[in-house]
């Protein structure tokens, strides 16, 4: 018998029958609280799905399964057990990992009763900075380019944060698409391909520097492109402006009400938290989490390099260093 592979994630010591080099390897001799195994979706029991299911994601308390044509099928319950299956023996375990690794530890995360948000973390000096946002916002590259500057990752794609502000060593990958890649000077055709037919490549850990102990949150940040930011206000001391748009631009701290909402929208899932009956779980997780630790919005150059640039001038750690000039010429004109 093959001797199970041991990792440690988002809180979680694991059993896996899978290689999982985006974990963290674990030499703890305690139990493991999560199996991940090979299993037969035709044996699993029915299931009374959610409102909130989809074709593809049948959803119920403490029960998640996903169905991905041409991939395989998933099911995460209890919080303790992530069974997976392959959908024909041409799916490799590099696209069964892209699915087990995110979206079904996330699922055991939420069922275990962890705040889980789309983010990325890093750890410097001893703390923490989390980074939200879309997709298309930049979470990963600017990830790569502090990481150039001596940060460690935490976790990508899903950070789990503990009531007491904790975050927990998460996924140790970045994943890139092929014009990051480029700009970043990477040889890409040396990457792993994320899944089969995606332009999209992953950065593991051994070619990274990663923080494999849990770390408390100082700061929260959500980003935003520069010409996402620009608009109406442009006409306005356009070289000023020109100046800002090539540097890392932080607002002051959100409201809690507003911090509260920004932190449920970037929840991984939404869906997932309302189908397994967790949205309250979420309220009350994101509202503590929102009183204690401060959010900002942080305005990221549109363009890699000049990201890049942008970092040597600034320090993450200290969000009062990089306000908006026009935040503190319109205040200063309200005082007056």
């Amino acid at each position: 018998m093959i001797k199970p592979h041991r990792y440690c994630a988002l809180g979680a010591e694991i059993s896996s029958d899978l290689v999982l080099p985006e974990l963290t390897v674990s030499e703890s001799t305690i139990n493991a609280l999560v199996q991940i195994q090979q299993g037969d979706h035709e044996q699993w029991p029915s299931l009374e799905p959610s409102p909130h299911s989809t074709p593809t994601l049948q959803l119920a308390p403490q029960d998640w399964r996903l169905e991905l044509e041409g991939i395989g099928w998933f099911r995460a319950t209890g919080g303790e057990r992530l069974e997976w299956q392959r959908w024909d023996d041409s799916v490799s375990d590099r696209d069964i990992r892209t699915f087990a690794v995110t979206s079904g530890l996330g699922a055991l995360a939420i069922q275990r009763g962890a705040l889980v948000l789309h983010g990325t973390a890093l750890e410097r000096d001893g703390e923490a900075i989390l980074l939200l946002g879309h997709p298309a916002a930049g979470k990963s590259t600017l990830a790569w380019c502090l990481i150039q500057e001596g940060w460690h990752l935490l976790s990508s794609e899903l950070v789990a944060v503990g009531s007491d502000g904790i975050v927990q060593p998460g996924m140790h990958q970045l994943k890139l698409w092929y014009d990051a890649a480029m700009t970043l000077e990477l040889d890409y055709a040396q990457l792993q391909p994320v899944r089969k037919g995606l332009k999209r490549y992953a950065l593991l850990a051994e070619e990274l520097t990663c923080m494999p102990q849990p770390t408390p949150l100082r700061l929260i940040y959500a980003l935003n492109r520069a010409k996402e930011d620009s608009g109406k206000e442009e006409d306005a001391d356009e070289a000023g402006d020109e100046m800002e748009k090539v540097s890392l631009k932080a607002s002051r701290n959100f409201s809690q009400t507003n911090a509260l909402m920004r932190l449920r929208n970037q929840a991984f899932h939404a869906r997932m938290y309302r189908g397994m009956d967790a949205e309250a779980q979420l309220f009350m997780q994101a509202a503590a989490l929102a009183r204690t630790v401060p959010l900002h919005a942080l305005i990221v150059p549109d363009g890699i390099k000049a990201m890049a640039e942008s970092l040597k001038e600034v320090d993450l750690m200290q969000p009062e260093s990089m306000q908006q000039r026009r935040e503190a010429t319109e205040e200063d004109a309200s005082n007056d």
